[in-house]
């Protein structure tokens, strides 16, 4: 840099430290300092240098060509600049006035770097420094060093409260002398951090895991998704950086850029929601879109992919990053169905995949008894030669096909969302042939109900429909208040009926019941209740010593006992 670009430099630092509530002293120094710049610039007008004047008639310079030549940063404007290996690149920010907070960003995009930020002192010992206007950079000394880092990571650093005068950085990079040189992004702002996300604000720890995956196995497929920005959304565009294996995974956006191929976004999925893009080719590289949602083709089995999600403010083209995850795409396991016997899978360690294969022995009609453990809903499909049926399976149902082809293999696949992973724990599945019948018959058209007119402060009468020829038993729990009612979901677990009985509920009442009208609900009264209590009720029909449960009914008692 010159010696008149830092003289002006540092002059308007003197002006603003010595000018603070003087209306004319700005302008009248500023008039000097022209006065006496005016011959040196005549005396160096034979030659160019960095920080020379602009010629007569030429082109104004962009703002990277100006800090190409002057080093100083522009608030508000992303910089990319260059940094030599075994050199100390030096830039300069100044600053007006005193007060307003200065935030630096600080991206590298070619490895790791070791930059500093210090206040430019004038020089000490110079009888003249007051009345100088300029200095040699060789004289300017830095103070200690304000901050510094050492990384390959997106870094900043905030000054609350600026001095006026002179910041200098310094930047190295920490690559071999050998290596061709490397690119940081600088970014200066003095305004608020409201356009910067919390990362920048408060650290690493508060960075959120918000990616959300939806594995379709089935057709190799990954759809991943995230929240819109807080933050400027309608200025806002999403990079997806997607590694593989052992590939090397960068540390900022730039990078990334660098090393990555870039996908083109192309125009989203014919007849699929704008809100989603898809990418068919190699799922790996760098993915920018405007949508919240992006769904990758051609995944492989049994490959773990790394995922980070930036969030770019268009406005600023600065990059934060606000999501980094990672998951094994993994085959559906396979497990064997046969006829008479229940086989179990654990949905939450398949990430709520499973398929059932089944041979049927006989050329006869087969039913798949589905029963999802914890009470959540899944949905079944069988697939094979000549067949395929679906069906939503709440709490427990019964899936009938016609005779198939024995020897033939047919899928029976289970599925459900990440939601109700939170409630199904696993699966049982049995499959049994010819029509007889294993489990009660649950009538799904209606279910229990409590009967308001006949209750009393110490019963409650409720109605269920038959399931024919069965025990029928009735589960009561008290619950701590009448306000857990609305909380209670009707969706019964059907796994472990009898093992629940004695820990989780208050009594029991059971009951046979023989040749039942299937046109009039069987009726049940419970006695023996607390006045003003919510009770929650559970109704099971047992079969040869298979249970099911009718949905689950909350009810509660009179609190006064008086007619």
């Amino acid at each position: 840099m010159s010696c008149i670009m830092i003289g002006v430099l540092m002059v308007l630092a003197s002006i603003a430290r010595s000018c603070a509530g003087c209306p004319f002293c700005a302008r009248q120094q500023l008039q000097q300092l022209q006065q006496r710049s005016q011959p040196q610039q005549q005396q160096q007008q034979f030659y160019r240098t960095i920080g020379s004047p602009r010629p007569f008639g030429a082109d104004r310079p962009t703002r990277v060509q100006e800090f190409n030549r002057t080093g100083v940063l522009h608030p508000e404007y992303q910089i990319p600049a260059t940094i030599r290996p075994g050199n100390v690149s030096q830039f300069y920010y100044l600053s007006p006035r005193e007060g307003p907070p200065l935030t630096l960003l600080v991206s590298p995009c070619s490895g790791p770097i070791s930059w500093t930020v210090s206040y430019v002192e004038p020089p000490e010992n110079n009888q003249e420094a007051e009345a100088q206007t300029r200095w040699p950079v060789k004289t300017l000394k830095p103070g200690s060093p304000l901050f510094m880092y050492e990384g390959a990571e997106d870094q900043n650093f905030t000054i609350p409260k600026t001095r006026a005068g002179l910041y200098w950085f310094e930047i190295k990079s920490m690559e071999p002398a050998n290596v061709s040189p490397g690119t940081v992004l600088l970014y200066a702002t003095s305004s608020a951090l409201d356009h910067i996300s919390g990362m920048y604000a408060n650290g690493k720890e508060n960075r959120h895991r918000t990616l959300r995956f939806q594995q379709r196995r089935s057709k190799r497929r990954l759809t991943i998704s995230w929240g819109k920005s807080h933050v400027d959304p309608h200025l806002s565009n999403y990079c997806l950086v997607v590694t593989s294996g052992t590939q090397s995974h960068p540390s900022t956006l730039c990078a990334a850029q660098n090393v990555l191929k870039a996908h083109p976004n192309s125009s989203a999925k014919t007849g699929s929601s704008s809100k989603e893009h898809h990418h068919r080719g190699v799922p790996e590289g760098l993915h920018c879109v405007r949508q919240t949602k992006l769904t990758l083709h051609r995944m492989r089995y049994d490959t773990t992919y790394n995922f980070t999600l930036y969030v770019v403010n268009t406005r600023n083209n600065v990059s934060n990053r606000v999501a980094i995850d990672a998951i094994k795409f993994k085959k559906i396991p396979e497990l064997t169905l046969r006829t008479g016997r229940y086989t179990t899978a654990n949905l939450r360690k398949t990430d709520g995949f499973v398929n059932f294969r089944y041979r049927p022995p006989d050329n006869t009609s087969s039913t798949f008894h589905i029963l999802p453990c914890g009470g959540g809903i899944v949905k079944a499909k069988l697939n094979g030669q000549g067949i395929l049926r679906e069906k939503e399976v709440v709490g427990y149902a019964s899936l009938r096909v016609p005779p198939l082809p024995p020897g033939k293999m047919y899928t029976l696949r289970i599925s459900t969302t990440p939601q109700e992973l939170v409630r199904v724990s696993t699966i049982k599945v049995l499959a049994t042939q010819e029509s007889s019948t294993i489990y009660p018959q649950i009538p799904s058209k209606n279910p229990p109900r409590e009967y308001r007119s006949l209750r009393t402060c110490h019963e409650v009468t409720i109605g269920v429909d038959p399931a024919g020829d069965a025990k029928y038993c009735i589960l009561v729990k008290e619950l701590r208040s009448s306000s857990s009612l609305a909380s209670v979901t009707t969706v019964p677990d059907q796994c472990g009926l009898h093992r629940r009985r004695r820990s989780e509920y208050t009594f029991e009442v059971c009951e046979e019941k023989q040749n039942p009208s299937k046109d009039r609900a069987l009726p049940f009264t419970l006695k023996r209740l607390q006045p003003g209590k919510a009770y929650l009720l559970q109704v099971t029909a047992q079969l040869k010593g298979q249970s099911l449960s009718y949905p689950l009914l909350g009810v509660r008692t009179r609190r006064s006992c008086t007619t």
